[in-house]
């Protein structure tokens, strides 16, 4: 879902055509909720909700044509097919373009023709005088049209004349139940097979039409009328047509598709076109006279719902662009918010419109609370095993193994294993990841620990933390026995040269981050964090560590454990020969 982060000048049009309580979002649910983020939905204001109508049975054979020769192919629903919609808003038409077209351009328009008059029986391709309604021309290759998917674009009002380019009005036009309605695309510029075609079988004469317009004048035809002989070309073109009550109380759950061929309506669910790829050289439709139109793209200034205000505890949290004006989606809305900290929240949706901002939605709440990460355990290696080093296997890695640990409410969680030398000085190496394994090599350990040949006691441990909660595994520790036999050679050490203290990532943020240092030689470490007045808040290390790089994490809490506020900190560390200080942000 796209979102949108800006300020919106609220609009005001005239001559509206519904009411400001049908542009109201109505039964906002909380599908989801957990400290890990908020799934919210709800049900497309009653005055925009749409019913597509459609001869075809909306599976994708592929693509039909008659190359280079223009013509209109359309959907054609006479008046015996209207009663059901008349007085409702025509507002967009979808159709499917093929794959098997390098190149097409695609004009869509809607006639109306009355059929107690034979002289206006047909669309009147040239004079138009019959044209309701058009859209911006698309043409594959134009970044807007998608081959082998719904393609929906939203119909204007036809301005009386030959040009289209005046057509920027959003429709008004009603379903005239005593006319007959043909919608459709002018198709032109193609090569190969443009046109999307259902399996079949056809609706004869209905959702297979064509509107041939050779120099004697134009006439109606169809996909099996006009195959080449011999053929047979049994299919419905892959498109619908809109249709919104303007009777707010007449709003349906789901997007809601009659198809001519059933006596009922159906819920058909299109949150996906199922494309079986067969097009051969059956496709292909007898030749005709060429006539050029120029017909010039047009701008598409909409008129409907432009976004989705999510209010939380009366605050704006998210601003949303509606989906549901395409043909492959329902009439319901969704958002997910991100990670939320415990507590109580309240959440309503406001719709912004042409008549401005809509009443609230009605108001769902929840009270959020933390759950622990799950418990989990230790594996490998075993308590007290014996782990033997040699000048051979150096470079061997040892396998740090534990049991996953869940959490519930859908936060990434973060493993620290934590190794410590368990008898003399203690020193310790840390480092934390995602993952539920740590294969460090023995060098890499022998390194961080600054250990000697012989038999080296060591303890390690692995803590999980979902930023809020930290869960020790069971058993806390366990213990490792490094023997390292060096046979009378110093094992090679990659010593670093230099101290440092690295700036914390991410920075800023919220709740937890990771600050690294370098030691040149093992020394005894005091990592601290203070605020802009100097005031101590937390001690993160206060420990000998061996050389190399060693990485601790700060929860934004204090040495009370409590939670601290945004704003800006010091981390300080000190060693007997280095000392250095840098600056991070804690958003909240």
């Amino acid at each position: 879902m796209k979102h949108i982060y800006m300020i919106l000048v609220f609009c005001f049009l005239g001559n509206i055509l519904f009411s400001q309580d049908g542009n109201t979002p109505t039964n906002l649910q909380i599908d989801a909720a957990s400290v890990g983020g908020v799934a919210l939905s709800w049900d497309v204001p009653a005055n925009f909700r749409r019913n597509w109508v459609t001869h075809s049975n909306l599976n994708y054979q592929g693509g039909i044509g008659a190359p280079p020769v223009e013509h209109f192919v359309c959907q054609k629903f006479p008046d015996s097919l209207l009663s059901n919609y008349h007085g409702m808003l025509l507002k967009e038409l979808a159709f499917v373009p093929s794959l098997d077209s390098d190149n097409a351009s695609y004009q869509p328009l809607v006639f109306e023709t009355d059929p107690n008059n034979p002289i206006d029986s047909i669309p009147d391709i040239w004079g138009r005088s019959n044209l309701v309604l058009s859209a911006p021309a698309r043409s594959i290759g134009d970044g807007n049209t998608v081959q082998g998917a719904w393609n929906t674009m939203e119909l204007k009002n036809h301005v009386p004349g030959y040009s289209l380019e005046n057509d920027i009005d959003p429709s008004t036009h009603l379903v005239d139940s005593t006319k007959t309605l043909w919608f459709g695309y002018w198709l032109y510029d193609y090569v190969l097979y443009p046109a999307g075609a259902d399996v079949g079988p056809a609706n004869e004469g209905l959702g297979n039409v064509i509107i041939w317009c050779p120099f004697t004048g134009c006439f109606e035809s169809t996909l099996n009328e006009s195959a080449a002989e011999g053929l047979t070309l049994d299919f419905d073109w892959l498109m619908a047509i809109s249709l919104i009550s303007i009777d707010s109380t007449a709003g349906l759950r789901e997007t809601s598709i009659t198809l001519s061929n059933n006596e009922t309506n159906y819920i058909v669910n299109t949150g996906s076109v199922s494309i079986s790829h067969s097009v051969n050289n059956q496709s292909i439709m007898e030749s005709g006279p060429i006539r050029n139109i120029i017909l010039e793209p047009l701008d598409d200034i909409s008129r409907d719902v432009s976004n989705y205000f999510i209010f939380e505890n009366d605050q704006v949290a998210d601003v949303v662009q509606p989906t549901y004006m395409d043909f492959n989606t329902t009439n319901r809305e969704q958002t997910i918010l991100g990670e939320r900290e415990p507590g109580y929240y309240e959440f309503y949706v406001k719709a912004q419109t042409a008549d401005g901002l809509s009443d609230p939605s009605n108001t769902v709440s929840i009270d959020i609370q933390n759950n622990i990460p799950s418990p989990f355990s230790l594996i490998a290696p075993e308590d007290n095993s014996l782990v033997s080093i040699t000048q051979s296997t150096i470079s061997n890695t040892i396998s740090f193994i534990w049991t996953n640990s869940v959490d519930t409410d859908g936060q990434e969680l973060y493993f620290t294993f934590d190794i410590c030398t368990a008898s003399g000085d203690l020193v310790c190496h840390d480092t934390t990841m995602t993952e539920r394994i740590y294969q460090p090599t023995a060098q890499a350990i022998i390194d961080s620990l600054d250990l000697a040949s012989g038999d080296n006691l060591l303890s390690w441990s692995v803590f999980v933390t979902d930023r809020m909660d930290t869960v020790f595994s069971d058993p806390t520790t366990r213990y490792l026995t490094l023997s390292l036999d060096q046979l009378g050679t110093e094992f090679p050490k990659i010593q670093p040269e230099r101290f440092s203290l690295n700036q914390n990532y991410p920075n800023p943020f919220n709740p937890v981050t990771t600050v690294s240092y370098i030691l040149a030689e093992p020394e005894f470490v005091n990592l601290s964090v203070y605020d802009v007045n100097g005031n101590f808040i937390k001690n993160l290390i206060s420990a000998k560590r061996g050389s190399g790089e060693n990485i601790v994490n700060w929860n934004g809490k204090n040495d009370a454990n409590e939670n601290v506020a945004g704003g800006v900190y010091f981390y300080r560390i000190d060693t007997d020969s280095y000392s250095s200080t840098k600056k991070m942000i804690l958003l909240k």
